[in-house]
């Protein structure tokens, strides 16, 4: 199964209709989202466009922090000032979701995705992505986790980090757990998740 992964969409539009065009040059089974992809804080003009692509593309995925009160009961003046496709694509994200032996959540899999205020917990962001990893090896036996919400490229085995940036392809150890960050589409980053070639290739969705 060859899985393009979004995250951090943030409600750029252009940026990800980039990513899903690659993904459909590329082949992919599945699209995924990893959480911030419709952002209730920023304006409204592209949250539409967002969904109603990730909705043709069949996405499933996660909630993240920005968009946790997208879904289900919805404040009544946050439903007046978005269409509903928003709030159709947002009953499809879940809390966690597992795809073979794939965990994905936008925070790391030992936060409470029901639980608010440590979806927005920013104490923790003071603990090393290091530390996170070696809690969410603990949290699920899953033997690869992918996250989003830090807007960077970063993996670890339970052995420590590993010296990968996004710059080039990650070759996972077939016997090796893997806790990896996928990089913001916002930001211009996209990826491919090969679960048959062990492979996770960073693509650039950013503008010309």
């Amino acid at each position: 199964m060859r899985v393009g992964l979004v995250t951090d969409v943030h409600s750029h539009a252009a940026e990800l209709a980039r990513a899903l065009s690659l993904f459909r040059e590329q082949g992919v089974d599945r699209v995924v989202t990893i959480g911030d992809t419709i952002d209730a804080f920023a304006p409204t003009l592209d949250a539409a466009q967002v969904a109603e692509m990730l909705l043709g593309a069949n996405a499933v995925g996660v909630w993240g922090n920005h968009d946790f009160g997208l879904r289900g009961q919805v404040a009544e003046a946050t439903r007046a000032r978005l269409p509903l496709d928003v709030f159709e694509f947002m009953e499809r994200m879940q809390p966690r979701l597992v795809l073979e032996d794939c965990h994905f959540s936008h925070r790391e899999s030992y936060v409470d995705p029901f639980d608010v205020s440590q979806l927005w917990d920013l104490s923790e962001h003071r603990l090393p992505l290091e530390e996170k990893a070696s809690l969410a090896f603990k949290a699920v036996v899953q033997r690869w986790q992918f996250t989003g919400h830090y807007h960077r490229w970063f993996a670890a085995t339970p052995s420590g980090s590993v010296a990968w940036d996004g710059a080039q392809e990650l070759e996972f150890d077939p016997d090796l757990r893997y806790f990896v960050v996928v990089a913001a589409v916002c930001d211009g980053w996209c990826a491919i998740l090969d679960l048959q070639r062990h492979l996770l290739q960073p693509l650039s969705c950013a503008g010309a």
